[in-house]
């Protein structure tokens, strides 16, 4: 976990910072590549292909094309940069009584986001998250919310299960819940 976690901030980091750059040097972990380098030392090597090999404990390596961003690769279908999924669960509330979303623990689910097919006839209150001093505390979507998405941006319900209730028979099937087990 800690190796991906490593390699992750790596690409991150690589990602976010001057990908122009990055495209015409890659980096010699071991020095010997480049005559600049000095002692073994990791180096950037001028002119080479745009990839990172990194060597994690238990000699791991694990290689990463840099792009610039949005770069669309037009011989290899389907391996687009700018190609970004986002993965979620779906669950649509077809009731008046609460509904546990996720495992019904606190910090257990993301919420990404809620989707209206129309306006609400009654209030969906969404539960499971913290005010400003960590106690729980309720979101109200009032009546005649105006349908849509509202984007949760991923919220993590950390004070406890996240449960969502649309107290309202008219707004069964109406509200179509986006998120993503936090596990």
């Amino acid at each position: 976990m800690k190796k991906l976690l490593i390699l992750s901030i790596i690409i991150s980091l690589a990602l976010l910072s001057n990908l122009t750059e990055l495209k015409a040097q890659s980096f010699d972990p071991t020095g010997t590549a480049n005559a600049k380098s000095t002692a073994g030392n990791p180096t950037l090597v001028e002119g080479a292909a745009a990839s990172f090999s990194f060597d994690l404990k238990g000699g791991l390596r694990v290689s990463s094309i840099v792009q610039q961003a949005c770069e669309r690769l037009i011989a290899i279908a389907g391996k687009d940069y700018c190609n970004v999924i986002t993965e979620a669960k779906v669950s649509i509330i077809s009731k008046t009584t609460a509904v546990t979303i996720g495992a019904g623990a606190a910090n257990d689910t993301f919420l990404l986001g809620i989707l209206t097919t129309q306006a609400l006839a009654g209030t969906c209150v969404i539960g499971g998250f913290a005010d400003s001093d960590g106690a729980a505390q309720n979101i109200t979507l009032p009546i005649a919310t105006v349908a849509g998405f509202k984007s949760f941006i991923g919220a993590k319900n950390s004070a406890g299960a996240l449960t969502i209730t649309c107290a309202t028979a008219g707004d069964d099937n109406v509200a179509i819940v986006f998120w993503a087990p936090a596990i």
